[in-house]
């Protein structure tokens, strides 16, 4: 049985229980702004960055100036959620991390959220000082499922790959970590 010396957590679905607040936040848009995404490909954003999302959605409005009000008016939506409690941590999160700092196991958070996002998020839980070091979805040109983020998650934590171990929740961060090597729960 091999040591795990490292943990990666993904953010949105793995600590954070707000995956289903963005779907709903967007499809709620789009359907009061009769853009006519599914909820079946919003649920596919899920671990993919603003950019690639904000395409998306621009293939649907045809004006990077509109996509963009969009994503504010969704980010804004999902900001009240947060401040109301509606996003919440998931079961048993703060027990894990308390778990790995008894064990003295180091942990970092690699997520696709922007800092400026994610940021709110885990000041708001408490959070941001309790991880070694964090990756944002704008300290990596190529999103997952592109392993670049836990290449460079790797590097830094100065652990070879079978030392490390991944939890993610969506298809993209799953495929990330394969492509990268990693063994991902």
């Amino acid at each position: 049985m091999k040591t795990i010396k490292m943990i990666f957590f993904d953010m949105d679905g793995c600590l954070i229980d707000s995956e289903i607040v963005y779907v709903h936040s967007w499809f709620e848009l789009f359907q009061e702004m009769n853009i006519p995404i599914e909820l079946d490909e919003i649920m596919n954003w899920r671990g993919k960055n603003n950019r690639l999302i904000n395409d998306r959605i621009n293939e649907f409005v045809g004006n990077m100036e509109e996509t963009l009000n969009l994503r504010k008016i969704r980010d804004d939506r999902f900001y009240v959620k947060l401040y109301h409690n509606e996003v919440v941590l998931k079961p048993h999160a703060l027990d894990i991390l308390n778990y790995l700092d008894s064990k003295n196991i180091p942990y970092a958070l690699v997520t696709s959220t922007i800092k400026e996002k994610a940021s709110k998020v885990l000041t708001h839980f408490n959070l941001f000082h309790r991880f070694k070091f964090i990756y944002f979805g704008d300290d990596v040109v190529d999103s997952k499922p592109n392993p670049e983020i836990y290449l460079k998650a790797v590097n830094q934590s100065g652990f070879n790959k079978s030392e490390i171990l991944v939890f993610e929740d969506s298809k993209n961060g799953i495929e990330a970590c394969n492509n990268a090597g990693l063994d991902v729960v």
